[in-house]
């Protein structure tokens, strides 16, 4: 259990610092991806905890400690979280490696009032060991640190390049822009602490209040000269104009700051930027006096015009504009993106890469050179991910093709594959054979996943290579929560590990899908509750067709029964043009009794739903019962009165207002 680094054994480990490294060696990826489900970490915090990631335990203290979960005199919410997971061992290890780091720092404190004068002299002594540098105020090693100083790649970026998340459903990714302009500005968080001004983060879910307060630092900052390093827009940027005016999601207009070393945007997942974007973040640049780096992660972003005349402003200045996700900086004698450095790519492939759908066919090319000259310069690719961009494969099974069109070779060096298609996609097993090739074409191969799709329960004895078979790599279904044996050629319940990292995205469940995959569904969410593995949400997609009466459990529409799940946290039911009856919204109410949330989409409910035959504990609790039946507004039911509260007027629905909402419902699913 113990990973600290050899050097860092023969130190003196003293005070609250030290415990932070030791605690960090302690938490590993099943452990802090229970902890941040538990406390309702952000998804992309959650999506960036991988297995691989040697930095996960840090981003875990220094998330806790920059939340107040951890403090210097009391660690009592960690050690309560992780005993409320079943983890009492390690809170225990916890607790007394912090009693052991603490108690030492006192009696220094005492050693110090009065020294004895047998020791040495103080000056001599050792102090301790130095608490590591942070990366970052908040989610330090998601993205990179952007640093042109950096010697040992020439140009960049100094961290890891944070995953594209395979972790993530496509319910709960991370937010759309829209989402980002209702929600932005709306955290709890007032104010903010004096920042580090080496590396300074605005995120989205930042209050508005906090956002500016930053701000402000930053400019006082500024106007004395003094220099700010790396300031990173953690999917906060909203929009910017032609001549380089930055706002915020929240609304707030990012000032010009002239000693900023680096600007890292970071934006929501997918957006794709336009020629007018990214002239404008070049006009920014070009009027800082400072700025060297610019830096674009998450985003698809085009070519300029050799004529565009801020490239010779940039050109001039000597700022180099990196895009992470393929590896490539702006040539600004051309406009054009050209390969970075090959310390760069390893360093990109070294975290993953995402091709994503709706990306420019131009995009795609560039990550697909990117990724042949990584094999052919024997760099291992920890990830590939292709989101929603899959097509077809090859009869022999050693090419992709993208719906772009774009052909993917077979890669010799990566070791993940991350296939995630529409919803709802059937592969069959000629098809499921071919992809299996595709991945035994890599001689560093571990693990071939997919997602949204559902595959064939097995395959002919010809469809598996001596070759594949003594290569046994993990093939993963992470929808099913299940994982194919390559020697018996038939689905197995996968392991605790892959079963959290299927409850991590949360489980929808279509009704279009087989029977088969139902139960494989319900069989894996039903070990993970009986191993206490958090479900954070699970979504009926027009698949519920009742509750028996007997046993309390979900009738799904293929018959298979999914029993009632003492991990899940959310129950969401999209039935859609169907009318529930006061009866069947009771049963779900019993079903979700330990749940905080149930919701209802796209059906209609009862005016009023009677409470009095609720759990007790329901009404008396925190759970709530949502209601959108038109993807415009949504209510909540009083737990006390039984009526429909509009969530964002506060005000009670109406019975006009429900009938003209009835009429409309009847129209739009006659």
């Amino acid at each position: 259990m113990d990973r600290l680094p050899s050097g860092m054994k023969n130190l003196s480990l003293k005070g609250f610092g030290p415990f932070k490294v030791q605690l960090a060696c302690r938490l590993d990826y099943n452990t802090s991806l229970l902890l941040a489900t538990l406390w309702d970490y952000p998804r992309s915090f959650i999506g960036s905890l991988n297995t691989t990631n040697a930095d996960v335990g840090l981003m875990m203290v220094d998330k806790m400690a920059e939340r107040g979960e951890i403090v210097s005199d009391d660690i009592s919410m960690l050690t309560d979280a992780l005993r409320q997971c079943q983890l009492g061992g390690i809170a225990s290890e916890v607790e007394s490696i912090f009693k052991k780091n603490m108690s030492r720092t006192e009696q220094e404190k005492q050693e110090k009032q009065e020294p004895p004068c047998d020791r040495v002299n103080p000056s001599d002594q050792d102090t301790g060991a130095v608490e590591p540098a942070k990366a970052t105020d908040s989610e330090d090693n998601q993205r990179p640190s952007i640093d042109k100083s950096k010697e040992t790649t020439g140009r960049g970026i100094t961290g890891a390049v944070k995953p594209s998340k395979a972790t993530d459903s496509k319910d709960k990714q991370r937010p759309s822009i829209d989402k980002l302009k209702e929600t932005a500005g709306k955290g709890t968080t007032e104010a903010v602490a004096p920042i580090n001004l080496n590396r300074v983060t605005i995120e989205a879910t930042d209050s508005k209040a906090k956002q500016q307060s930053i701000i402000d630092q930053l400019k006082k900052a500024a106007d004395k000269g003094t220099p700010i390093g790396e300031l990173i827009l953690d999917t906060s940027f909203g929009t910017i104009d032609e001549s380089g005016s930055i706002t915020l999601h929240s609304g707030i207009i990012l000032p010009l700051f002239s000693t900023l070393t680096v600007l890292n945007v970071w934006t929501e997942e997918g957006r794709v930027m336009t020629e007018t974007e990214l002239t404008g973040f070049l006009q920014y640049g070009s009027k800082s006096t400072q700025l060297n780096v610019l830096g674009f992660q998450s985003c698809d972003l085009p070519s300029l015009s050799s004529s565009t005349e801020v490239l010779k402003e940039i050109q001039k200045k000597g700022v180099e504009v990196l895009w992470v996700d393929t590896a490539h900086c702006l040539d600004t004698s051309s406009g054009s993106w050209e390969m970075d450095n090959i310390d760069m790519v390893r360093e990109y492939c070294g975290v993953g890469i995402a091709i994503r759908k709706h990306w420019r066919k131009e995009t795609q090319e560039l990550q697909i050179k990117m990724l042949q000259f990584a094999s052919e310069n024997e760099i291992p690719v920890r990830m590939l991910k292709l989101n929603e961009c899959y097509c077809s494969v090859t009869p022999d099974g050693t090419k992709i093709t993208l719906q772009s069109g774009q052909t993917l070779p077979a890669l010799p060096t990566v070791r993940i594959i991350n296939i995630v298609t529409e919803d709802g996609r059937t592969i069959p097993a000629d098809e499921f054979a071919r992809l299996l090739e595709f991945a035994n074409q890599s001689r560093l191969i571990e693990d071939l996943s997919f997602q949204g799709c559902e595959l064939p329960p097995t395959l002919p004895a010809s469809s598996i290579s001596p070759e594949m078979e003594s290569k046994n790599f993990k093939v993963s279904w992470l929808s099913a929560g299940h994982c194919f044996d390559l020697n018996l050629r038939t689905w197995k319940i996968a392991d605790l590990e892959t079963i959290r990292m299927s409850c991590g995205f949360g489980v929808l469940i279509y009704k279009q899908c087989s029977s088969q995959m139902h139960k494989l569904q319900t069989h894996f969410l039903t070990v993970a509750s009986q191993n206490n593995v958090p479900i954070p949400f699970i979504s009926l997609r027009e698949s519920f067709r009742a509750v028996d009466d007997t046993t309390g459990s979900i009738i799904l529409e293929s018959g298979v029964m999914l029993p009632r799940l003492s991990s899940l946290d959310d129950l969401s039911i999209n039935a859609e043009s169907r009318e529930l009856t006061e009866e069947e919204v009771n049963e779900l109410v019993k079903y979700s009794s330990q749940c905080s949330k149930l919701c209802f989409y796209f059906c209609f409910l009862p005016w009023s739903v009677p409470t009095d035959r609720f759990p007790a504990h329901l009404r008396s609790g925190k759970f709530q019962v949502l209601w959108d039946p038109e993807d415009k507004e949504e209510y909540t039911l009083d737990l006390a009165s039984g009526r429909w509260v509009n969530h964002a007027t506060k005000m009670a629905l109406t019975e006009k207002e429900y009938q003209d909402m009835l009429v409309r419902f009847r129209l739009e699913y006659k």
